[in-house]
């Protein structure tokens, strides 16, 4: 697929780059790789295990880099038998499998929620369980967020989790209290949300706008589903279920709002940028959106950050969001001195708090937006103190995002097969009930199943 920008996943999304599971040529040499035991050395001079990890910046980002090799000198001090050498080297599910059977995958492999299911099934992930089940925070994880690095057949852990978002609902504060609604109020129900966009709807602000192109329409799909109850694709990943009767809704609710209560753009076919730009000027007064994008919205759309807040997908039935992010897997054919030390770093890089303290510092002075709600993959005490401390050194109005840090959603990761490609064939189902008074959703869901299905049939054969 190349380098699109497409938004389903991410790697550390910062590159917001997000394939699909391409699993044809990607599973070259898994036969052999099965048949292969670990083939790299334990340890280096003196005894040293040193690890691989692929979480290394792009030279181009000069400060990332910085911030990297300060991390990694202060973990060899914390843990003075292992070293770590970093690679600028994202993961890709198109040349991750075939780069495992040649030997040139990194030891600890930073990836997207939507793989474990896959690299699990492959063997193409080392089982962690010990090394998990030993940290004092994994307990911690949200148990949705733990399901997805866990074989449900086994009970063992595959991977480590290391941040998350969960979509969210973005409104403009100064709207809202202009159309007489309560800016720390946003809208809970599909009900309260359709009738919000009523209300702040006039001759220049549509209430609602939405995105339709670039696999973000199949994805946004994919969280109204959620909050509807619905599912995407069967457990395994084998059969589409989109089609049902909460699917049939969720393109009602939308084509109910653009043509009959008239309360979303005229213009369609939009992307999430487009969005931010609508929002940041004023002429749409809600969007649904990630948290991390603020900082697009903040820096390349100038817009005034107190004017806006952020709260929870609102729901018909399912309370649920769409959760994406980031997981560390481990080299199946490493050995486990080395698993060890790359999981040792991910650990301590992504969950030490002293390590966090210093990097919401440095941001901070540095001008980067910090304390925004973007890390949502635990719960309890541990999610807490990672609050806490993005309070402490917050530069944006955190009291703007109160609805969605005290909602209670669960959190549900993305269909695990053929994520992509499934959302570019409801791109064309949301575009339809966008653009057409006329469009049946039920038969565009149909159609679409019929195809999505064809394609979890090619990567099950």
């Amino acid at each position: 697929m190349g380098k699109v920008f497409t938004f389903g996943s991410s790697f550390d999304r910062r590159s917001f780059l997000r394939y699909s599971a391409a699993f044809g040529g990607g599973l070259v040499g898994l036969e052999a790789l099965a048949a292969c035991g670990a083939t790299s050395t334990g340890s280096g001079s003196g005894g040293t295990v040193t690890a691989t990890v692929n979480s290394l910046p792009p030279s181009n980002e000069p400060d990332s880099v910085k911030e990297f090799n300060n991390t990694v000198a202060a973990f060899e001090k914390a843990y003075p038998g292992e070293k770590i050498v970093g690679k600028n080297d994202p993961y890709d599910p198109t040349t991750y499998f075939a780069r495992l059977a040649a030997n040139q995958a990194e030891d600890g492999v930073e990836s997207y929620f939507t793989e474990p299911p896959l690299l699990i099934q492959k063997h193409a992930a080392a089982d962690i369980t010990s090394l998990a089940r030993n940290w004092q925070y994994f307990n911690s994880y949200d148990p949705s967020i733990k399901s997805i690095i866990t074989d449900p057949a086994t009970g063992k852990i595959y991977g480590l989790p290391v941040n998350g978002y969960a979509m969210t609902l973005w409104y403009n504060r100064k709207l809202f209290s202009a159309a007489g609604l309560d800016p720390d109020k946003p809208p809970t129900t599909w009900d309260e949300f359709r009738g919000y966009a009523k209300q702040l709807k006039s001759s220049t602000v549509a209430g609602y706008a939405e995105t339709s192109t670039q696999n973000q329409g199949g994805w946004h799909f994919t969280n109204w589903m959620y909050s509807a109850g619905g599912d995407m694709e069967s457990a395994d990943g084998s059969q589409a279920l989109f089609n049902s009767a909460q699917g049939v809704s969720v393109l009602q609710l939308l084509k109910d709002m653009r043509f009959t209560d008239q309360s979303m753009t005229k213009q369609q076919l939009y992307t999430q940028d487009n969005l931010l730009q609508l929002l940041a000027t004023n002429k749409v007064a809600m969007v649904v959106m990630a948290p991390d994008m603020m900082t697009s919205f903040k820096f390349q759309y100038q817009a005034n950050l107190e004017n806006y807040g952020i709260g929870p997908m609102p729901q018909n039935g399912g309370n649920a969001s769409l959760t994406g992010g980031n997981v560390y897997i481990f080299n199946p054919k490493s050995t486990q001195a080395k698993i060890k030390a790359a999981f040792d770093y991910a650990v301590y890089a992504n969950f030490d708090l002293t390590v966090i303290e210093d990097e919401y510092k440095n941001a901070n002075s540095n001008g980067r937006l910090v304390g925004l709600p973007t890390n949502v993959i635990f719960v309890g005490d541990f999610q807490q103190k990672l609050t806490a401390l993005g309070d402490k050194y917050a530069n944006v109005p955190v009291q703007n995002y109160q609805p969605f840090m005290a909602s209670n959603l669960k959190l549900r990761a993305e269909p695990r097969n053929q994520t992509q490609k499934l959302y570019a064939q409801l791109d064309t189902a949301i575009q339809a009930v966008l653009t057409n008074a006329n469009a049946n959703p039920q038969q565009l869901l149909n159609q679409a199943a019929q195809q999505v299905q064809q394609l979890l049939g090619q990567s099950a054969s």
